[in-house]
């Protein structure tokens, strides 16, 4: 009986789709701010996609040790997430790829009043916290820091912001609660005038962990910047002004590196929170936020 061919036509667009892959799979990028289009869906994804990893032939849940998929790492290790550094690979395996569907936009702040947000208690926050000229203001003494009501996981943070000359701020996320105060992560906030603290205190950096190189560049003094926080799963970004400035993810070599050398050494929740409020911090000095939105990531498997 003579075989059938296969039309080559049938083919065509798995090859040209095994092209891509190839082209770009390693390390590579061509969805938004780094991030790879899911293949089945409108989504972008934790990591790059790694060749050979099986990032594009399906939707697989974490497994095995850790929560990573298995992928075999390219000489002990993964390719970099943020595409400027080599991270080591825990049991010679690389991290899943892991995709999320945008939602929809959420402002969380409506730009006359402070509907939405608290004090570390949920009550109603301390009159310390102003709206001036359509931005929340830490405008006197004793404000304590600002909270958002809702609690959220995985997320795209973005917001603006102004600080007074040589004041210092910041906004927590991932926060936990020790001996009655809250702690987090934290997207610092500095105005570099008169201060010298190094790159793990300046603005954008991930306080005290993770540095922020070459931001006194883009920073604009006295004027409003523009911030984002992504947190999708163990992946944190901090970008300033367009530019990302920290790419890490949580419990990887890099990331406790980090933690041993700073204040939270001794504090194992650390980043281990992935739900929680975030604050406006109150550290005394003038600062303002304003067009804050939050877009929600959901995760798809």
């Amino acid at each position: 009986m003579k075989r059938k061919s296969f039309p080559l036509l049938l083919l065509t667009p798995f090859l040209i789709f095994g092209a891509a892959v190839s082209a770009f799979g390693y390390g590579g990028s061509f969805g938004r701010e780094g991030g790879v289009p899911h293949p089945f869906g409108k989504a972008y994804s934790e990591v790059p996609v790694y060749r050979g990893s099986g990032a594009y032939r399906g939707t697989a849940p974490y497994g095995g040790a850790a929560g990573y998929y298995g992928a075999p790492a390219r000489d002990g290790v993964c390719p970099p997430a943020s595409g400027s550094a080599v991270s080591a690979a825990p049991a010679a395996v690389c991290p899943a790829p892991v995709y999320y569907e945008l939602g929809e936009p959420v402002s969380l702040f409506n730009g006359t009043d402070l509907t939405g947000w608290t004090n570390a208690r949920g009550e109603a926050p301390n009159p310390g916290w102003q709206v001036q000229d359509g931005a929340i203001c830490r405008a006197e003494n004793g404000a304590g820091s600002l909270y958002t009501a809702g609690e959220f996981d995985n997320f795209i943070l973005e917001f603006d912001f102004k600080a007074a000359r040589g004041a210092n701020s910041g906004v927590k996320y991932r926060l936990w609660e020790q001996d009655g105060d809250f702690l987090g992560c934290e997207y610092q906030i500095l105005d570099p005038e008169g201060q010298d603290h190094g790159d793990l205190h300046d603005t954008a950096a991930l306080y005290d962990v993770i540095p922020a190189s070459g931001v006194r560049e883009i920073f604009k003094k006295e004027e409003y910047n523009h911030a984002k926080i992504v947190v999708k799963g163990n992946h944190i970004e901090h970008w300033l002004n367009g530019r990302r400035i920290v790419s890490v993810l949580v419990n990887s070599p890099q990331w406790n590196e980090g933690v041993a050398k700073s204040k939270f050494a001794d504090s194992p929740q650390f980043g281990q929170n992935p739900r929680s409020r975030f604050f406006l911090q109150d550290h005394g000095d003038k600062v303002w936020f304003r067009n804050i939105t939050l877009i929600p990531l959901k995760p798809l498997y």
